[in-house]
């Protein structure tokens, strides 16, 4: 028998999985404007470094926001 859809233990799963991505993203955000400052000053190492980390960091979000789609999902974006 399947899980039902709606239990209080998947709504808190549900709610600490948008708090990780939360704060996937906001680690990514703070990448992506040091690589702006990085740009700007002309540091090409630092600017490639923080934009590796910002990747690194979207890249855990979206994996992280991906279990919160149904499985068997066939939708689109």
């Amino acid at each position: 028998m399947n899980a039902p859809l709606h239990t209080p233990e998947r709504a808190a799963m549900a709610a600490h999985t948008f708090d990780a991505v939360a704060e996937a993203a906001a680690i990514a955000e703070t990448y992506a404007r040091t690589a702006a400052e990085f740009a700007a000053i002309g540091d090409a190492k630092g600017l490639a470094y923080a934009l590796r980390c910002a990747t690194s960091a979207i890249l855990n979000a979206t994996e992280i926001a991906m279990t919160l789609r149904p499985t068997g999902s066939r939708g689109g974006a």
